[in-house]
């Protein structure tokens, strides 16, 4: 529920955000990066484009590079997109990527076989999924939240990382953790937990098979 709130939340900032409105029509791209903390909300299309909206609108830039878009500040309003939205609309995704500070949201990922998931910098991805396989890395603050199905999930999380998946369902999940972070996720089947130097791990589900290891410190509770 608070996955789906903060969704709604940034739909309706986007509402409001009406000044120095632009759109873009962009080039195809398969990775996004997002930077400075600028708000981001993807959504499935066929077409590419961007739509950015807030007072700072015409400081942000776009580049694109063997398939990967990235989305930041000017150098004179760096660090200070959060009164920046940005709607991109996308044919084919298969890695999003938030930095420094960014936010990322998507109401459904859906039609496709994976998709890989990487914060860090005290970014975060907000997404809901219908997917056969997820791939999800937070490190040094980086906050993921998912909600949805997935077959199988593969989580990642080191220095300070926190991954909010509760409520994404998956049968099979792996959980690495090392030094500090902290996880949950839910395991219908089977799940594969390891913690080093550090960090919790909640795994939801009650799987019928765990395979758990903890090293020089952590927690790891199933429930």
């Amino acid at each position: 529920m608070k996955n789906i709130l903060s969704i709604i939340a940034f739909s309706l900032s986007l509402a409001v955000a009406a000044q120095g409105d632009k759109e873009v029509n962009i080039d195809n791209f398969h990775t996004i990066k997002a930077y400075d903390l600028i708000n981001v909300q993807l959504v499935k299309s066929d077409v590419n484009k961007l739509e950015i909206k807030g007072k700072d609108s015409d400081n942000v830039t776009y580049v694109f590079k063997d398939g990967l878009l990235k989305l930041r500040m000017d150098t004179n309003k760096i660090f200070d997109g959060n009164n920046t939205y940005v709607t991109v609309f996308y044919t084919d995704l298969k890695t999003i990527d938030a930095n420094e500070g960014a936010e990322i949201y998507a109401k459904d990922i859906s039609g496709q076989d994976s998709v890989e998931i990487k914060t860090q910098e005290g970014a975060r991805v907000v997404a809901g999924v219908d997917l056969n396989k997820i791939d999800v890395r937070a490190v040094t603050g980086g906050i993921v939240e998912l909600h949805g199905k997935v077959i199988k999930q593969n989580v990642t999380v080191n220095t300070g990382g926190i991954v909010e998946n509760r409520e994404l369902k998956s049968e099979t999940t792996e959980v690495k953790v090392q030094a500090g972070g902290e996880v949950e996720v839910y395991a219908s089947k089977s799940v594969d937990a390891r913690v080093r130097a550090g960090g919790d791990i909640i795994v939801y589900g009650n799987p019928k098979n765990v395979n758990q290891k903890s090293l020089f410190g952590g927690d790891i509770v199933i429930k």
